[in-house]
């Protein structure tokens, strides 16, 4: 009964955000086939100082595989995430408390447990929905993609200046080639698992400190507030070398989609799901991070649990 009820208030914000993923991620794909990176290269390798704000390497943003990897780390895909997790995990308690329901809801033979585990069934079901939209999308982009590729022109190469001439005037040719050919979907399937791990380390937080408040307007606040000064954490630990020591203490630093696709591409499949496989610029292996988000969340839902069954309830306003 529980879990049909919060189906229902969650439906037009899931179908709003599923939607808009989807779409997202489909379009980018698209956006992706027209633009010939290979011209920007020389442009990019002055900027080398700066590749590591970058959330991928510049070396991978001339491939395809690296530049259709980049919608995990796309303000919108992480909007659409924190928008679902916050109101979630907000609504808990503090959103019962504040539609003045959650009595009501007490009065019937139902548990405190049972509440909480409900509405825990259907924000971790949407979010793994959410994030599967996002990688669905991106699989009906690679299928739907077609492109435009150069074919090379033979040359001739002047010994001593090593200078290449045409051998042939014509304009270059052009061929056209599915994008299916130059991207594998399966490669994003790691990368799809670690924005799940970010999302629900998210509820996690959203549903423990709704479990200690009685308004819903402050547990929002206050999770937004802990993203922001995390996010800030995050940005001055890669801009200084001496704030690194910040880097440990941002649970950004746990999101690396773009780090398991590159292990993909060289090491397979299965290098991302590896307990020793270490991806390149890491101190854990692989599979650590987002199993370290998973963890901390858990951890936040069991916290929840125990203050919200040992906590008194305000009556209503």
């Amino acid at each position: 009964m529980l879990i049909r009820k919060y189906i229902g208030q969650s439906s037009l914000l899931f179908l709003s955000c599923g939607a808009a993923m989807f779409a997202f991620a489909w379009v980018r794909v698209w956006v992706v086939s027209l633009l010939d990176m290979g011209q920007f290269q020389t442009i990019l390798e002055q900027f080398r100082d700066f590749e590591k704000f970058a959330p991928i390497s510049f070396d991978a943003l001339f491939t395809y595989v690296g530049r259709v990897g980049m919608t995990y780390d796309e303000p919108i895909v992480i909007l659409c995430t924190v928008i679902w997790c916050v109101a979630r995990g907000s609504d808990v308690v503090s959103g019962e408390l504040g539609r003045g329901t959650l009595e009501m809801i007490l009065s019937q033979p139902i548990t405190r447990k049972t509440l909480l585990l409900s509405h825990a069934t259907v924000s971790v079901v949407g979010l793994a929905l959410l994030c599967l939209c996002v990688w669905a999308g991106i699989g009906a982009g690679v299928y739907a993609t077609t492109l435009e590729e150069s074919i090379e022109q033979p040359s001739f190469r002047i010994p001593i200046i090593n200078i290449d001439v045409p051998l042939t005037t014509d304009s270059p040719e052009t061929q056209t080639i599915r994008l299916r050919d130059r991207v594998e979907v399966e490669t994003y399937a790691s990368s799809t698992f670690h924005l799940f791990a970010f999302g629900f380390f998210l509820l996690g937080l959203a549903t423990l400190l709704s479990s200690m408040d009685r308004y819903r307007w402050r547990t929002v606040g206050t999770v937004v507030a802990i993203y922001v000064a995390q996010l800030v954490m995050f940005g001055l630990g890669k801009a200084a070398p001496t704030l690194e020591w910040l880097l440990s203490m941002s649970f950004f630093s746990c999101y690396k989609p773009q780090k398991m696709t590159s292990m993909v591409v060289s090491d397979g499949l299965a290098a991302p799901w590896s307990v020793t496989s270490i991806p390149p610029d890491c101190a854990l292996p692989a599979l650590f991070y987002p199993m370290i988000l998973i963890g901390l969340g858990l951890s936040f839902y069991i916290a929840a649990t125990i203050i919200f069954t040992r906590r008194d309830l305000p009556a209503p306003l």
